[in-house]
């Protein structure tokens, strides 16, 4: 008796334990995120009433993913925060993406629609069977009028036409429909064979001197978020501003799905320390050389024998100190001194799929100057190119772009502000109106010998005519060759008036064309080599 005593006021004592812990999970939604290139920051805002005394307050369904240190912890009401602990609860996991509903949704419904299709083949072959049982006209004693089994085999066929056609539709529908249940049923159990990771808690003790509304926001910050660049850059025509069109490529996989949130895009990384770098002693000191000796060995029945033969040579190892500290300080990390955030005034949703999702961060006007670029050794087709300024002061990342220009996509081509100049460059495509030749001018070419050398002669004649309504700016190239042995010699005999490099020997001839204009330009060069050698052009 005394020990039944003893036990039921142990139960007491710990059914009393229990209730003065105070536990509320409270409900939260996910409000702000700030996208970083690697990362994101999560803002949850949730509302619990808490009784006066020490309550702990529990998130729960969040990413296992979040790295512990970024948890921060706000409130308002009258109420002290004393602790912010995280935890893993392995006895739970994260709730089933939306796509998952979707698609058990969409099978539901494709099995529901298959049911009735084959109600329908049913009745069509029951109203078969029927007419079959029904094709005997008249008795077997009296035969039947031609008229009346006119009428009726029309009828009879009439009818089992309708029935078969019928039948027909309605087997096409349920192979359609057997197509569309096999793909969804593959999608979800590919959807379903991912492993679903342990949800993650995050548990908040506070103190509250008499009941009050709590309003509490959680913030914490999850890696498997980022996004990266891309831009679209429209060119209407040739007399008017670009368009540059800034857009990020969000994509997480977090878990958590993003409903309806205010997105922020930052060009920071949490990743990256933001200590200041520390410059160690640089020392300073003579090379040392060391000398060593070349052995031969001879193998011997009692085995391998060392021998310094009179032959051999002794080595001088240059052994460089300096090399050695350089290659131990050869890591170095550099910084964006600018983070910038660019606040996205519609709200977007972002499943946890991985998927990219593409958002307008904003549009510029870009001032350009248009001109023509063509290069008829290698391509007879004229170029429209873009020089665009003033692009730099808009804190672009290196990204991808879209070329369009009269609504047209053209092509892609990269931005990359550490890279890039001043001014943009950009290739609009090609513009046949435009007409380029280059042809050979077969009475200029000749092949001597004189004495132990060849010479020969060439020369190229290029035609442009812009059959544009409009005058055009066009930069044209072609070049002469150049010599790259002393036995070879070149002669630059005519350019017509362009700009030569003598390094590199391109001909460079800035032209301006009217409408229907047509200009002339020739080439002409000779090349001196040994006679029996093979020039190789």
């Amino acid at each position: 008796m005394k020990k039944m005593s003893i036990g039921f006021y142990s139960l007491l004592l710990s059914v009393q334990v229990f209730a003065n812990q105070n536990i509320q999970i409270i409900t939260s939604e996910i409000k702000e995120v700030t996208v970083f290139q690697q990362g994101a920051q999560i803002n949850r805002k949730g509302a619990v009433m808490l009784n006066d005394g020490v309550t702990e307050i529990v998130f729960t369904d969040l990413p296992q993913n979040i790295d512990q240190r970024s948890i921060q912890v706000s409130g308002t009401g009258n109420f002290s925060i004393l602790s912010v602990n995280y935890q893993i609860n392995y006895l739970k996991t994260q709730i089933e993406a939306k796509d998952v509903k979707i698609l058990t949704d969409s099978l539901k419904l494709l099995e529901f629609k298959k049911n009735e299709i084959e109600n329908n083949i049913e009745i069509c072959q029951q109203e078969e069977v029927v007419l079959m049982a029904n094709k005997v006209i008249g008795g077997t004693q009296n035969g039947v009028n031609v008229e009346t089994l006119k009428t009726a085999m029309n009828y009879f066929l009439s009818k089992l036409n309708e029935i078969k056609t019928k039948e027909l539709k309605q087997n096409v529908e349920l192979r359609i429909i057997d197509e569309k249940i096999t793909r969804l049923q593959n999608q979800l159990n590919s959807v379903r064979s991912i492993k679903k990771d342990p949800i993650s808690e995050i548990i908040v003790k506070v103190n509250a001197a008499s009941k009050t509304n709590a309003k509490i926001n959680l913030r914490y910050v999850i890696y498997n978020a980022g996004w990266y660049p891309e831009y679209d850059i429209r060119a209407i025509n040739i007399n008017e501003p670009v368009n540059l069109i800034y857009k990020a490529k969000v994509f997480q996989s977090s878990g958590e799905e993003w409903n309806n949130v205010k997105l922020t895009i930052s060009t920071g990384n949490p990743q990256i320390s933001g200590e200041k770098p520390i410059i160690y002693p640089w020392y300073v000191n003579f090379k040392e050389y060391f000398e060593y000796k070349v052995y031969d060995e001879v193998i011997t029945a009692k085995g391998i024998k060392r021998e310094e033969p009179a032959t051999a040579k002794n080595e001088i190892v240059d052994y460089d100190l300096e090399e050695e500290v350089a290659e131990f300080n050869s890591f170095t990390q550099s910084t964006n001194q600018t983070n910038v955030e660019f606040n996205i005034d519609i709200p977007y949703s972002i499943p946890s799929t991985g998927k990219e999702y593409t958002v307008q961060i904003n549009e510029y006007k870009l001032d350009a100057s248009f001109t023509y670029y063509a290069a008829p050794k290698l391509n007879t087709d004229a170029f429209l190119l873009a020089k665009i300024t003033g692009w730099a002061e808009y804190n672009l990342l290196a990204g991808q772009a879209n070329i369009f220009f009269e609504g047209t996509f053209v092509g892609n081509s990269t931005i990359d502000p550490s890279i890039t100049r001043d001014t943009l460059d950009l290739s609009l495509g090609r513009d046949q109106s435009i007409v380029i030749t280059r042809t050979k001018i077969k009475d200029f070419e000749s092949k001597k010998v004189l004495g132990i050398n060849k010479k020969e002669t060439y020369g190229w004649e290029i035609s442009v005519r812009n059959n544009k309504n409009s005058a055009i700016s066009l930069i044209l190239e072609d070049q002469f060759p150049i010599s790259s042995n002393k036995d070879i010699e070149v002669e630059q005999i005519e350019k017509s008036n362009a700009k030569l490099n003598e390094t590199t020997g391109r001909l460079t001839w800035d032209l301006k064309l009217n409408s229907l204009e047509a200009k002339n330009i020739q080439v002409k060069y000779s090349i001196k080599y040994p006679k029996d050698k093979i020039l190789n052009m």
